[in-house]
């Protein structure tokens, strides 16, 4: 088990000195007694017989004496208002988000041959759209089709609030059973999307059978998760939609995969892994090593931002979680290297903040 400390040195210039460096002084305390450890792997909740995933890439597991060498901490501020955006920001009826102001772009502009989108209108996260790339190219190597249409995309508050109010105004009802409180759609994070199949001038419903099995066994090997499963409904308050798809990134949508998790039950989870603590090991199908945990936010601190614990020299990702912090990435070793006691490589601290993914194309 890795042991971890903190040196309370800054990546950046925190305008919150005094509590960074309260929290450097508690994390070295508690490396002093040898709290902080990794868990090499989660307790899988089972999957039902009838529902278990077929994975097709080899499955790397942890094995539970993988060692990787101690990470030490620093700190960096982040606005308090990102807690409602990223990747792993968990948006419905309870955790309602805000509009985002970076990172959204046409996907008409900057989707490949192989991806179909339905007007130029329709946007995403480009992080998004890069993987959907990549998954369209893949998926038409495999079964020849070039027709995965994006019908829909990320809205707007506003653009949430016409469409539920203009269902009000023609039922007459007091409540839209077709359109979610402006806020709380999930396609309001930027990172979800509607699939459709556009072949020979017609469009199709994306069911998910035939050739198109291809992406529900094969998305999560690109970030995707399928947002609303038929047998979560109970959980998401939503009945099974297919065709909507959320990129929630490589190791997040494995892991997620494999034990059969949604993202209302993958969000209670991660907030079980606090940075102070037990922190989440996870590898990807290609057993790419991450590590993740969490960092819980006051909200009656009136502060502009927030005092996150990041690593020193390592490549990370820290994305809100929508409700009551953010939750950190960090991209460690192949898990080959890992078994071989090797430690991972570390990378200049002009890239350490770049995207998790980036590690992946390099990897792969």
């Amino acid at each position: 088990m890795a042991d971890y400390r903190s040196t309370g040195k800054e990546l950046r210039k925190s305008p919150k000195g005094l509590i960074a460096g309260v929290l450097a002084v508690v994390l070295i305390g508690a490396a002093g007694c040898g709290l902080l450890h990794v868990m090499s792997n989660l307790e899988p909740v089972a999957p039902a017989p009838d529902s278990a995933p077929e994975i097709s890439a080899s499955e790397n597991e942890l094995s539970s004496g993988t060692e990787t060498e101690a990470i030490d901490f620093g700190f960096e501020a982040i606005p308090v208002t990102e807690i409602k955006h990223g990747s792993l920001a968990l948006v419905n009826h309870d955790c309602p988000t805000e509009d985002l102001d970076t990172g959204i772009v046409n996907v008409f502009e900057h989707k490949n041959e192989f991806l179909n989108v339905k007007d130029m209108t329709v946007t995403l996260h480009s992080d998004a759209v890069d993987a959907l790339n990549k998954m369209a190219a893949a998926f038409h190597e495999a079964t020849g089709h070039a027709d995965l249409m994006v019908m829909e995309g990320y809205i707007t508050k506003q653009t949430q609030k016409e469409l539920y109010e203009a269902d009000l105004q023609r039922t007459g009802a007091t409540g839209s059973q077709r359109f979610a409180i402006p806020g709380c759609s999930e396609m309001e994070s930027g990172y979800s999307f509607d699939l459709s199949v556009y072949a020979n001038g017609i469009f199709q419903d994306f069911t998910g059978e035939g050739d198109y099995e291809w992406i529900m066994k094969h998305c999560a090997e690109y970030g995707f998760v399928q947002r609303f499963p038929a047998d979560k409904e109970s959980i998401t308050k939503i009945s099974d939609k297919t065709s909507v798809f959320r990129y929630v990134g490589k190791p997040h949508a494995w892991y997620m995969y494999k034990n059969h998790l949604c993202m209302e039950e993958y969000a209670d989870l991660l907030e079980t892994y606090p940075q102070d603590g037990t922190h989440l090991t996870v590898s990807d199908q290609l057993g790419q090593l991450f590590e993740v945990y969490y960092v819980s936010i006051d909200p009656n601190d009136p502060s502009p931002e927030a005092v996150v614990p990041v690593p020193i020299g390592y490549k990370f990702s820290v994305s809100g979680n929508n409700r009551h912090g953010f939750i950190v990435t960090i991209v460690l070793g192949r898990q080959a290297d890992a078994d071989e006691s090797s430690a991972p490589a570390k990378v200049s601290s002009e890239t350490e903040a770049g995207s998790p993914e980036d590690a992946d194309a390099s990897a792969s």
